[in-house]
């Protein structure tokens, strides 16, 4: 048993600590960023199918997956000297809806069909976290507001796994959309004043 618990700890350690750089790279607008996203990403599918929490090991597919989208599209937009834009408030109300369906059909299922621990919690996280990523992806500025709230939901949802690494983290990563935001805010205004 110490060896599982070992093991797991580890794996959650090191997909906290390329979170983290993540994070801080995606901040600066900096593609390399998406590589230890991506590698965080593959470590929390193993953690998370072990933990019973599913839908969190499912967007970690899709995290992985998005990782590499990002990190290409990124590179593209640094070819095209391409920084950060801004959705309309339809776009975010037409998102946030189809979202918010998609989060309860996700509920039902992991409540009716799995051993979920926690199945509205985690599906909340996990369809809101498809969106958010995307935005980042596509650098949208309101992607760090997203990210704020989803990182504080899922403080709960990993504490209560007993996911003590990744509720840590997860205190940390709404910590740093705050600068993140503002930083993209100012990288934003900068190129929109310089365009006009």
């Amino acid at each position: 048993m110490s060896e599982y618990f070992t093991f797991y700890n580890i794996i959650e350690f090191l997909g906290a600590v390329f979170s983290i750089v993540y994070s801080l790279l995606l901040m600066r607008e900096k593609s390399i960023g998406w590589l230890f996203g991506i590698a965080s990403s593959l470590l929390g599918i193993i953690l998370f199918i072990e933990s019973k929490i599913y839908a969190q090991a499912i967007i970690s597919v899709y995290y992985a997956g998005i990782g590499i989208y990002g990190w290409l599209y990124w590179k593209k937009a640094e070819q095209r000297n391409e920084h950060i834009h801004k959705w309309k408030p339809q776009q975010h109300v037409l998102y946030i809806t189809i979202f918010v369906v998609f989060s309860l059909l996700s509920s039902y299922a992991f409540e009716n069909y799995t051993d979920s621990q926690n199945p509205y919690l985690d599906s909340f996280v996990t369809v809101f976290g498809f969106l958010a990523s995307i935005k980042e992806a596509r650098k949208i500025l309101t992607s760090w507001m997203y990210w704020f709230m989803i990182n504080s939901f899922s403080v709960m949802l990993y504490y209560n796994q007993q996911l003590y690494f990744y509720s840590a983290i997860m205190v940390l990563y709404a910590l740093i959309c705050i600068p993140g935001y503002l930083n993209w805010k100012k990288i934003y205004e900068q190129h929109t004043t310089t365009s006009i």
